[in-house]
C-alpha cells in the first residue's frame, strides 16, 4: 500500500513538472490572458483533466512558477551572503546577481499580472495570499542574512525584506521602461538601497575599501 502510494506521488510529481516546464513557455511566448490550458496540457502530453487534476487554473500553476523561482532567487543571494568576508566584498557579486535577475522580465511582468487578478478576483485572492506570505517569509530571512553580515543595520530584517520586495519591483519597471539612471544598472541601485538602510554608509568603487578597514587578499 505504501509503495503503490509513493509511486502515485511520484508520477503526480512528474505530472506537475511537465505541466510547469510547459507552461513556463505558453506564459512566456503568449503572456497570462492568452496562455491556454490545453495548449499547456497538449504540450506537456496530457489532457485537460490532467490539468485540472493539478491545479485549479493557470494563475495556480504560475503561483507555484513564481514562487519556486523566488525561493531559487532567493537562496542564491543567501549562499553569497553566507561566503566568508565583509559585506563590501560580497557587492559586487550581488549586483550581478540583481542585474541578471532583472534581464529576466517575464516573472517581473507574471508577478504584477497575478497581483492584480487578485484584486479582481476574490476566489484567487485567497490562494494568492498564502503565495505572498511566502515570498514575505522569504524576503524576511533574506533581510536577516544581511543584517547578520553587515554586523546590525538601522532597520529590522521585516522592513528590510519588504524593501527588497518593493524596491527589486521598482527597479525592474524603471529599467525597462528607461527611467533608470544610465551610468547605474539595477543591481548597482539596488545595493546602494541596501546598504543605505543597514546604516553602512555609501557603497565603495568595486574592490575598494571603506576607510578603516583592510582590504583582504
Amino acid at each position: 500500500m505504501r509503495i503503490q502510494r509513493s509511486n502515485r506521488k511520484e508520477s503526480q510529481a512528474r505530472t506537475r513538472e511537465r505541466l510547469l516546464h510547459a507552461a513556463r513557455a505558453e506564459f512566456a511566448r503568449r503572456g497570462i490572458a492568452a496562455a491556454s490550458i490545453d495548449r499547456i496540457s497538449e504540450t506537456a502530453g496530457f489532457s485537460r483533466g490532467a490539468f485540472y487534476a493539478n491545479y485549479a487554473g493557470k494563475h495556480d500553476l504560475l503561483l507555484e512558477l513564481l514562487g519556486r523561482h523566488q525561493e531559487d532567487e532567493i537562496a542564491q543571494w543567501e549562499a553569497l551572503l553566507d561566503e566568508a568576508g565583509s559585506l563590501d566584498q560580497a557587492l559586487p557579486a550581488l549586483r550581478e546577481r540583481f542585474d541578471a535577475f532583472a534581464r529576466n522580465a517575464d516573472d517581473f511582468l507574471f508577478s504584477n499580472e497575478l497581483q492584480i487578478e487578485a484584486l479582481r478576483n476574490p476566489a484567487f485572492a485567497e490562494r494568492y495570499r498564502d503565495f505572498a506570505r511566502a515570498t514575505a517569509a522569504s524576503t524576511r530571512r533574506l533581510g536577516a542574512a544581511f543584517i547578520a553580515r553587515a554586523g546590525g543595520s538601522l532597520v529590522s530584517a521585516d522592513m528590510l525584506g519588504k524593501a527588497l520586495q518593493s524596491f527589486s519591483q521598482q527597479l525592474i519597471a524603471e529599467e525597462k521602461l528607461g527611467l533608470g539612471d544610465p551610468g547605474q544598472s539595477p543591481g548597482a541601485r539596488m545595493v546602494s538601497i541596501i546598504v543605505e538602510l543597514l546604516g553602512a554608509g555609501p557603497v565603495p568603487p568595486d574592490g575598494a575599501s571603506r576607510p578603516g578597514e583592510e582590504q583582504h587578499s
